[in-house]
């Protein structure tokens, strides 16, 4: 695909989103750049040459969008959004760098796109013919000086970011017989000029000072971009945090060290907030122990093994992220089991479960009680800290009980899958039960034709009501796909497929907290195509809807994840046929129609407008809905 990739922000955002190119170029794509930030003529000769990228630009109105196949977007400003048809672009938001670092979040876009590959270094453009260094800092440049370059400043927008000791710790530095550089923008410097007491490189340009990182054996400074170019060129450093969030801005680097001031109570991790952390919290001692570790440890970050570059096509993209999901890296799980020493068995029941001790239970005896009796139970305990370990002390025959930490019910699913033994699976959600005859009505309908199943299943809310669902059986017009890409309608606790499958379909993907159920349907689709599945009309599962269910609980959140997921479908499957990307554009406005509703049930009123706009932009005729939201 030809895609145009955004990156925005300041100078260590744009950093922290060239590994998620590299990523995106190693799949075979062609990469243009467009530098959406104030600085991003500074920012541009940083990436000139690189061979990943082809052009860049730094106005959106040096491009346009139906020149490419898709956007994509990393961690900032999402322009590309507003610029790109609904469902054609990928973006990241904040909740994606909740609980890992910005560099990861932006490679996970290329992970949806099937690379499994280790995390690219970051890379910048280091280059300056003549740096003008004090005669005993000139070096070969293929090897490191003794010298040391400390940033002491910041973002002056975010002083508290600033530690306030560097002059102190230059000093003691220099006294160690440690050759200093300080480098920073004139805004960086101090009142008093203390920066002049030693070799200072003030307003370099960012290629030159790239250069003058990669030729020094060191790098000190504050949380700040200058520190995200050291971890690009490999230097080994330590990095301060006080405000700011060390975990979303982690370097990406082995050798640049972290170390973070210790918040009290009602202190954020933000540099916005009432009480930031105080990064003067970090004393001149606790920083000298930790650099004095760093200097016991010189070595630079090492080169990263990445996969060889492969040539993008529709078959091929969908083949690489099935081969991704197979590829995710096993958990440790203990196991306890009571089997007959004779049992060999036909079909395997899967049944994660979290925190439903009761529920779980419930959903083991509707397996056990099934009229076909070669069966094993495999229940994954991911990791609950309610009272489900109690409730399977004692393992009724035929079950094993398998427990590890907290991953997600995709992680659950594949701990399941991976210890199966049956020649069929059978999945069961612990909220659901099933048809005492389910599994064997399943069977007998397959016979030697088909080799997956589902079924109806009826829905029993939280009020006692009931619903049968689905409507329409999906593949009934023999375009299983389409229907499913069109609607998800069954449940995963429906689906009974042969063992083998899995070798061609790949797992569940661990990174999607919600919408992994109709990733891999889709997958599964593709494998059995319309002749291979059977869905039986009569609805034999029980789907008990609970009251925290997450279809009731931030469900604006959770059609937000279905949304990405969506887009990223729609990025596997895009080809050149304006029909099928028309069928793309139209999902996602379905999408966007859903949560416009969502949000105005929450009383989110902008953001239902947001979205509803972005259904209309989809074609989706919303004249009424967009009336009713106005007038909110």
């Amino acid at each position: 695909m030809k895609l145009l990739v955004e990156i925005s922000q300041g100078l260590g955002n744009c950093v922290q989103a060239t590994p998620m190119l590299r990523a995106l170029w190693l799949l075979g794509h062609e990469l243009d750049l467009y530098i959406n930030s104030p600085m991003a003529d500074k920012l541009k000769p940083l990436w000139q040459g690189w061979s990943v990228v082809n052009r860049m630009f730094t106005h959106h109105d040096q491009f346009k969008a139906a020149d490419y196949d898709f956007g994509v977007s990393a961690y900032g400003r999402r322009q590309l959004l507003r610029m790109f048809p609904p469902g054609l672009c990928l973006k990241v938001e904040k909740r994606h760098v909740k609980h890992q670092s910005e560099t990861e979040a932006n490679v996970e876009i290329a992970r949806w796109l099937g690379y499994a590959g280790p995390t690219p270094a970051a890379w910048v453009n280091a280059h300056d013919p003549n740096l003008e260094l004090p005669p005993e800092q000139r070096h070969k440049r293929t090897a490191p000086t003794g010298g040391v370059v400390v940033h002491p400043g910041c973002d002056p927008a975010n002083a508290v970011k600033r530690w306030p000791h560097w002059r102190e710790l230059c000093e003691r530095l220099k006294a160690a017989g440690r050759d200093v550089i300080v480098v920073g923008t004139h805004a960086d410097r101090s009142e008093e000029n203390w920066e002049d007491d030693f070799v200072s490189r003030f307003h370099m340009d960012l290629p030159e000072l790239a250069a003058l990182l990669k030729h020094s054996a060191f790098y000190l400074g504050n949380d700040s971009g200058v520190g995200h170019v050291a971890a690009a060129v490999g230097v080994p450093g330590l990095m301060l945090y006080g405000p700011s969030n060390p975990v979303k801005n982690a370097p990406n680097s082995r050798v640049m060290r972290q170390l973070v001031a210790p918040a009290l109570e009602g202190e954020e991790r933000d540099v916005n907030a009432k009480r930031p952390v105080e990064i003067a919290r970090l004393s001149s001692e606790q920083v000298w122990a930790e650099i004095e570790k760093l200097f016991a440890s010189p070595a630079r970050d090492p080169e990263r093994e990445l996969p060889a570059r492969i040539e993008d096509s529709v078959e091929g993209r969908w083949q690489a992220y099935v081969a991704m999901t197979r590829a995710q890296p096993a958990c440790e799980t203990h196991e306890r089991a009571n089997l007959p020493p004779d049992l060999a068995p036909k079909l395997s029941v899967v049944i994660p479960t979290y925190n439903r001790g009761a529920n779980a239970l419930r959903a083991v005896r509707s397996a056990l009680d099934q009229t076909e009796k070669s069966v094993e139970v495999l229940v994954v305990d991911d990791g609950s800290t309610d009272e489900t370990a109690q409730h399977f002390a004692n393992l009724p025959p035929r079950v094993r009980y398998f427990r590890k930490h907290n991953g997600g019910a995709s992680s659950a699913r594949n701990v399941g899958l991976s210890h199966a033994r049956g020649e069929w699976i059978a999945l069961l959600d612990s909220d659901d039960e099933w048809a005492p005859d389910k599994l064997e009505r399943q069977l007998v309908a397959m016979g030697t034709a088909y080799v997956a199943s589902a079924t109806r299943h009826v829905h029993i809310n939280v009020n006692g009501s009931r619903q049968d669902k689905p409507e329409t059986l999906p593949g009934a017009d023999q375009h299983l796909f389409r229907d499913l890409y069109d609607d998800l309608s069954l449940k995963t606790s429906s689906l009974v497929f042969k063992r083998h499958l899995l070798e061609r379909a790949g797992l569940f993907n661990e990174r999607f907290p919600v919408s992994n159920d109709w990733d891999f349907f889709l997958r599964l689709a593709k494998v059995v195509n319309n002749s291979g599945f059977v869905c039986l009309p009569e609805p034999l599962v029980i789907v008990h809807r609970s009251g925290d269910s997450l279809s009731k609980v931030k469900r604006a959140n959770a059609l937000e994840e279905a949304l990405t997921r969506i887009c990223m479908v729609n990025a596997l499957l895009h080809t050149d046929d304006p029909a099928a990307v028309q069928r793309h554009i139209q999902r996602a406005g379905r999408k966007h129609l859903e949560l416009a509703r969502a949000l105005r049930k929450q009383g989110d009123k902008e953001k239902a407008r947001e979205h509803a706009k972005e259904a209309m932009r989809a074609g989706l005729k919303l004249k009424g809905l967009w009336k009713l939201i106005q007038a909110m």
